[in-house]
């Protein structure tokens, strides 16, 4: 499914979700149509949206009208919205590229999906750039995190969702793979879903130890206030330790570019918290 060959690369791309937004967006190409543009200036934020594009409304579910009025040459979908592969090729070639909803590495696959992506509209070398940029911004977030807690350090990924349920990352999700490239072990060992985290409750953030904890905005602050009012969040380790950080806006199922922002996000989180407690 989604194998096209073209007599030129494509340049007019039309995309279903934010992590293939973001890729082409770093490959120097303004997508021609995008889904949920308002969620994508809130979650993703980096790089920036295109001044002009069509506005394909709720990802799974992409206005096709819209879509074909935008003439885009490929249309770039992941495996959510493959059920509908027939009517989008209708429109125009169609390709399925995907990072999640698989037991792999989801930076792997990101960088995966750069690659493909680059090949696809001709600019394989600038994937590399890319890539080599991300690597080289994660490796140096790790180093400002190692000299701030050290190289043994746990840590953990969370996105507060109500006060009383969490999405906990593990391994596999785009930041806790991104954790495993900076040589840090995630302190959840707990089963995930396909996108690499499980849904708990604050009952399970206990079980991550003396861990140090990332929680991902934006959360909403009367959630905030009350979780945090709460004996049984204060009583948790990593606040009594003090480690637990707050992480601006980030996108956990996007791209290679999201991964390197989380990186840098953390460190700068880290090393605040800890040199305000010094």
């Amino acid at each position: 499914m989604g194998t096209v060959n073209f007599a030129t690369s494509p340049t007019r791309i039309a995309v279903s979700n934010w992590s293939l937004t973001e890729t082409v967006l770093a490959l120097g190409l303004d997508p021609v149509a995008i889904p949920e543009a308002d969620g994508y200036r809130a979650w993703v934020v980096e790089p920036a949206l295109p001044a002009e594009f069509a506005d394909l409304g709720e990802r799974r579910s992409p206005n096709l009208e819209v879509l074909r009025d935008s003439r885009p040459d490929v249309i770039l979908i992941s495996n959510e919205v493959a059920m509908a592969y027939d009517k989008l090729s209708a429109l125009a070639p169609t390709m399925v590229y995907s990072i999640y909803n698989s037991d792999q590495s989801a930076l792997e696959k990101a960088e995966e999906l750069t690659r493909n992506i680059g090949k696809l509209t001709g600019r394989s070398d600038k994937a590399e750039e890319i890539i080599a940029s991300a690597n080289q911004r994660i490796a140096a977030a790790a180093d400002r995190i190692r000299k701030a807690v050290g190289d043994d350090a746990k840590f953990s990924v969370v996105r507060i969702l109500d006060g009383a349920h969490f999405r906990i990352h593990g391994t596999t999700s785009l930041f806790g793979s991104t954790l495993a490239r900076m040589g840090f072990a995630n302190a959840w060992t707990g089963p995930l879903n396909g996108w690499g985290f499980s849904n708990g409750e604050i009952g399970d953030l206990a079980k991550l130890g003396p861990a140090h904890v990332a929680y991902i905005e934006p959360t909403l602050d009367p959630v905030k206030a009350k979780l945090f009012a709460s004996p049984v969040w204060k009583a948790l380790p990593f606040n009594r330790q003090n480690t637990i950080y707050e992480v601006p806006a980030s996108w956990t199922f996007g791209g290679l570019l999201s991964a390197a922002r989380f990186a840098e996000q953390l460190a700068d989180a880290v090393t605040k918290t800890t040199a305000q407690g010094s």
